[in-house]
């Protein structure tokens, strides 16, 4: 086995809570009963690709009545898509990079219409003249920056503050002759 397929038998024991130290480092597809079925599932959750892997390893493979689908050209049905994703993990990577593209571009597209309506207040806010609001909107957010680096340089001043003190009282106590265990 792999490094990354111990990780993921190993994160797969932790979700389904199964003692890893019973488990032996093979594929948990090839494996029947109770536990494997367990294993087998929470393996599914947390890395469906390594499980479609280790499902064709085992002996298993896409139905004839999804490669008839796929042959077709057609919309895949259900059935189908779920065989794909549990046969195929090219086809749940794919899937998952579509996911996850999705998620970014739609976080972009929030992200940008804030701007805009943030745009739109603040020109309403200075009377319609947008160099205005850009201007007034980089201050904003310059002091916004500012006061965020002066929020961490406080936390690190505050920090150091204290690890001075600890130093002190330490030595300040083996001086005194008292040990601290």
């Amino acid at each position: 086995m792999t490094p990354k397929e111990i990780q993921v038998l190993n994160q797969a024991c932790k979700s389904a809570g199964i003692d890893a130290s019973k488990i032996q480092p093979a594929n948990p597809f090839e494996k029947s009963g109770g536990t494997a079925s367990l294993l087998q599932a929470a393996v599914a959750a947390v890395d469906p690709a390594q499980a479609a892997k280790w499902r064709v390893s085992a002996g298993g493979g896409l139905s004839i009545a999804t490669l008839a689908e796929l042959e077709s050209g057609q919309q895949l049905s259900q059935q189908a898509q779920k065989d794909l994703w549990e046969h195929d993990a090219d086809f749940v990577v794919d899937y998952q990079q579509q996911q996850q593209s999705s998620k970014v571009s739609m976080l972009q597209q929030l992200e940008d219409e804030t701007a805009a309506s943030r745009l739109r207040n603040k020109m309403r806010e200075v009377g319609g003249n947008e160099d205005r609001a850009r201007e007034a909107i980089q201050r904003e957010d310059a002091a916004d920056q500012a006061r965020k680096e002066q929020q961490l340089a406080s936390a690190e001043h505050a920090r150091q503050m204290e690890q001075r003190i600890n130093q002190q009282r330490l030595n300040a106590a083996n001086l005194a002759g008292v040990s601290f265990n």
